[in-house]
């Protein structure tokens, strides 16, 4: 447990901060990500934009005629919209907003990401469920054993003292119950 908790303080603490003209965060993850923010300058990385060559070419194309925008550049090979701008005319957060929205991310943007240990997690819990069904010919899966095992913790707890252990080997019942009604 410790390595994971490492690994989640390292990978928190060794993210750049990224900041807009008065100090916003931009965002590094998710469908649109700031790759490189300089005064002046800003890169952004779409993956949804690789080998998109017509799309590129629109975004182009529409972020060169606004005002403030020096030049505007969206490579279908790398999936990346370069823009050079005027600081004085526009922030870089609207130039962001912009692109999201020419591309229609909104909806991609506001949906919550899982995050990857989250997701490992539950792709490991599968497995070990499937496993346990596979070898018992399809009797009971992982969580049905599971299951039964905090059910009989739980009797087990109450019969040994009960005066003392009564309500936590109620609460292992209790879960193992409602755990078998789901």
């Amino acid at each position: 447990m410790h390595i994971i908790t490492g690994v989640i303080l390292a990978a928190l603490a060794g993210r750049k901060k990224m900041a807009g003209g008065d100090g916003a965060a931009m965002p590094r993850l998710g469908p649109v990500r700031t790759e490189h923010l300089l005064p002046g300058r800003l890169r952004l990385k779409v993956p949804s934009l690789r080998g998109d060559r017509k799309t590129c070419e629109t975004l182009a194309a529409r972020f060169s005629n606004l005002r403030g925008i020096e030049s505007a550049a969206a490579s279908p090979v790398s999936g990346s919209v370069l823009l050079r701008y005027d600081e004085n005319e526009v922030k870089p957060e609207i130039l962001f907003g912009a692109v999201v929205k020419l591309l229609g991310l909104e909806r991609e943007l506001e949906r919550v990401p899982e995050p990857v240990l989250t997701r490992e997690l539950k792709l490991l819990g599968q497995s070990l469920d499937r496993t346990v069904y596979e070898r018992s010919g399809g009797l009971v899966n992982g969580w049905t054993v599971l299951l039964f095992g905090l059910a009989a913790l739980g009797i087990r707890q109450a019969m040994n003292d009960p005066s003392r252990l009564w309500p936590a080997g109620l609460t292992m019942v209790w879960w193992a119950v409602n755990g078998l009604r789901r």
